[in-house]
Order: C-alpha cells, then sequence, then structure tokens
C-alpha cells in the first residue's frame, strides 16, 4: 500500500507540474497541434515517469560514500515503529480497503456516466435522418433543437442549424467537419477513460477541458481559413450557448464563445516556437526529480516489528590505536588470512539465490533493537567484510557506529549469512573481495 501511495503521490505531482506549465506558458498561444499533443501525452508522462528506473548516477543521494575500497552493496532500510505510531499504523492498515474500496466505486460511477452518454448518442443516430454521406463522413438531421455537434465520422444537425442562413449553415457544417478530420473524438475518450483512472486529481479534470478549448480553436482555424472570419465571428456571437449534457461530443456552440472569438485574433499570427521548447526542460526536471526518488526508493526496505527477543551477544574489541575515528573493527570466527582482498573481479561473489534472496534473507532475520526504537535511535550502520576463497566470510568491521544494539544486530545478521555465499573469481581461480553494506535503522 505504500508503495502505491508513493507512486500516486509522484503522478500527482507531475500531472500538477504539467498541467501548471500549460495554463502558465502555453495555454494563450496559437500553437494548437502542438497544445493539442502536449496535453494528451501529459497524463500518459505523468503516469510512465515514475515507473522508469532510471541509473543511481542521477541518485546520488541513493548511495553511501565507502569508507574503505570495497563492493558497495545496496543500502538496506530497517523500519521501526515508536510504540504512539503503532496505534495509527493500525489505523491506517484498517483504512487501506475502504480507501481501495472508494477508488474503484468512483471509477466505475465515472466509467458508467461514459457509457451512458455513448448510449444516449446511438439513440440518438437512431431516432435521426441521414441526410448526406460522402467519404465515410455521415450527416444527420434531429428532430429536437440540440447545437450541432460531431461524434467519430458522425454529424448531428438540428432545427437549430436550419433557421440559420445557408452560408451560415455551411460554416457550421465546416466546422463539425473539421472535428471529425482532426479526429477529436478519440481525445476526448482518451480523457474520459484517464478521468476514470485519475478522478481523485484536478488537474486532469483541468486538461480536459483545456483539450476541449484546443479542439474548437483547430475547427475554427478550418472555417476561417476557408470563410471570411468576420462572418464566422459574428455568428460564433449570434448563436445561442445552449449544451445538450453530453459531454463526449463536439459541439459548435459552447460557453467557451468568448475565448474562441479571442483566439480567432490571433489568425494569420505565426505560431511562436520559443515557449514550446521550454516543455523539454520540465520533462528534464520532472524526470531528474523522479529519478532521484526511485533510485532512493531501490534501497531494500525492511519493516521490523518492535521485539523483546534476547539477540545473541556480540563482542566487540577495543578499536587499534590506527583505526580510523568512529570506526571499530571487529574479528569473527574465521580470522582473514592477511591477503589482500579484491574490490573487483571476472565473477563477483554471490550470495547463493543472488541479491533478492539476500535481501529476503535480512528481511526475516534483521530485527530493530528494543532499546534503540525507545531510545529513538535512528542512523547508519556500516559494515565491512570479506569473501573468502571458500564462500566463508571474515574480517567483519563496522566502518559507522550507531550504537544502543544497531551495531550487534547488524553484526549478528551479517554473520548468521556465513556458508551462504558463493566466492567470486579472478582468471578462474577463488579470491577474496572485500564488501560493505549500509544498514539504516529508521522509526516511522
Amino acid at each position: 500500500m505504500e508503495a502505491l501511495l508513493n507512486y500516486t503521490l509522484k503522478v500527482s505531482i507531475a500531472l500538477l507540474a504539467l498541467y501548471l506549465f500549460y495554463f502558465l506558458v502555453l495555454r494563450g498561444q496559437n500553437s494548437f497541434r502542438f497544445n493539442r499533443a502536449y496535453l494528451l501525452v501529459a497524463p500518459i508522462i505523468a503516469l510512465r515517469l515514475p515507473l522508469i528506473q532510471w541509473p543511481a548516477i542521477l541518485a546520488p543521494d541513493a548511495a553511501v560514500s565507502e569508507i574503505l575500497q570495497a563492493v558497495q552493496l545496496g543500502e538496506v532500510v530497517v523500519t521501526g515503529y515508536r510504540p504512539e505510531a503503532m496505534a495509527a499504523t493500525d489505523i491506517a492498515s484498517s483504512l487501506s480497503p475502504i480507501l481501495v474500496a472508494l477508488y474503484f466505486v468512483v471509477m466505475a460511477i465515472v466509467l458508467f456516466k461514459l457509457v451512458r452518454q455513448l448510449w444516449q448518442i446511438r439513440q440518438l443516430k437512431a431516432q435521426a435522418i441521414l441526410a448526406r454521406q460522402a467519404e465515410g463522413i455521415k450527416v444527420y438531421h434531429l428532430s429536437s433543437p440540440y447545437p450541432a455537434f460531431a461524434f467519430g465520422k458522425n454529424i448531428f444537425l438540428s432545427k437549430q442549424q436550419e433557421q440559420l442562413h445557408p452560408q451560415e449553415r455551411e460554416q457550421v457544417l465546416a466546422h463539425e467537419l473539421a472535428h471529425v478530420k482532426y479526429g477529436h473524438t478519440w481525445d476526448v475518450l482518451l480523457y474520459e477513460v484517464l478521468s476514470a483512472i485519475l478522478w481523485f486529481h484536478p488537474a486532469v479534470w483541468l486538461l480536459k477541458q483545456e483539450l476541449r478549448d484546443v479542439h474548437e480553436y483547430q475547427a475554427d482555424a478550418a472555417v476561417v481559413s476557408r470563410h471570411q472570419t468576420q462572418k464566422y465571428t459574428s455568428l460564433l456571437s449570434r448563436e445561442a450557448l445552449l449544451s445538450m449534457g453530453l459531454p463526449v461530443g463536439s459541439y459548435f456552440t459552447k460557453p467557451q464563445v468568448l475565448k474562441r472569438l479571442r483566439m480567432l485574433q490571433l489568425q494569420g499570427h505565426k505560431p511562436g516556437w520559443v515557449r514550446p521548447l521550454l516543455a523539454a526542460p520540465l520533462l528534464l526536471a520532472l524526470a531528474f526529480l523522479l529519478a532521484r526518488q526511485q533510485a532512493t526508493a531501490e534501497n531494500q526496505s525492511i519493516t521490523a516489528a518492535p521485539t523483546s527477543e534476547v539477540l545473541p551477544a556480540v563482542t566487540l574489541p577495543d578499536a587499534e590505536a590506527n583505526a580510523p575515528s568512529g570506526e571499530r573493527p571487529y574479528t569473527g570466527e574465521r580470522p582473514y588470512t592477511g591477503e589482500r582482498p579484491y574490490t573487483y573481479v571476472e565473477q563477483m561473489p554471490q550470495f547463493k539465490g543472488g541479491d533478492v534472496e539476500m535481501m529476503k534473507f535480512l528481511g526475516m532475520n534483521i530485527r530493530y533493537p528494543r532499546q534503540a526504537q525507545e531510545a529513538g535511535v535512528e542512523g547508519l550502520v556500516v559494515l565491512s567484510f570479506v569473501v573468502d576463497r571458500d564462500g566463508s566470510l571474515s574480517n567483519f568491521q563496522v566502518l559507522k557506529s550507531l550504537g544502543q544494539g544497531t551495531d550487534e544486530e547488524a553484526l549478528r545478521v551479517v554473520e548468521s549469512m556465513n556458508g551462504s555465499w558463493e566466492p567470486g573469481r579472478q582468471n578462474g581461480k577463488a579470491v577474496p573481495v572485500r564488501y560493505t553494506l549500509p544498514i539504516r535503522f529508521a522509526i516511522k
């Protein structure tokens, strides 16, 4: 559930950023093709970016600086809970099914509304009279006084248009033909589905309305390219702003007429290209932001419940005089032979079953010491060890200490992995290799 909420948060941030960029930078431009493409891909980009696995080089905070020359394993995060947080965790766990159920209920309602609108259009088509047909486009006449609208390759005209001058009727028809030729219906249906999936985010609904406006601007531009702009603007000004409650259609008259009239004043002006280019830095910034978070999320997280279990004691001898400050060398049961270990070999040592099995092992065995939780101790313990020629582990060291039993617990678990490693090889021979393993203890 936590991973899903994290993903939803990232999608929400991306959606909000993409909408604000459009509203502040692109909205008033007459680059209709680019604006339409931007609005269509914006929610898809927002949904996709958090799923992309970026190299860790883009996220330096996700790595732990090495103290020794060694192979760096991924950071393990051990999560514990303060006593007062346990009750909140239980409440959150009980609310999770309710929230999931609420999400799907609202999504079903939005999809049902879409299906109902499609059924209403189907009923209108069955009752309408086919007036003409050309190039696969059908024009129907309705007996009801609805505004003209287009859906798919069908255009619906009503008695309202019969009262217009023939030249004005041609302008209305040209407007709806533009909707059909541009394929605006499929844009609308895409956003209806996206609205059902992301119904909880206001930016989706705002982006959908912006796309509707761009559709009208494109259709208006197609009309004035063949008819006089002054006569067409006069027609728009006189048309009654009537809505029939079927938002999946593309209408000739809608409340955004004033915006359409303002946009018609830009006809003849060459579309600018500087502002659309600014979308590239925005996408790079979002990608970098999500890449940093994604790389951090790659650190394995293990939740450790509070425990009163008596853990095996680990004795740490006094630090050697020449040991770096803050480090406490520790020698395991198998003392290190003294041969200088490698930091990179042709065939690296591997925990039996791979990294996934190693993380499972750590998750099943590591515990957050109760004394550390009660004292509120959080931070990083960095261990170092050598995978020897026979796959055994030796030369255990605490490179970064945290105290309150966390060092002993980290050493206990790492030592228990002894005998579960396959040795590294160089030129076909088994050789010792040094590893470091960062373990972060964090309290929620």
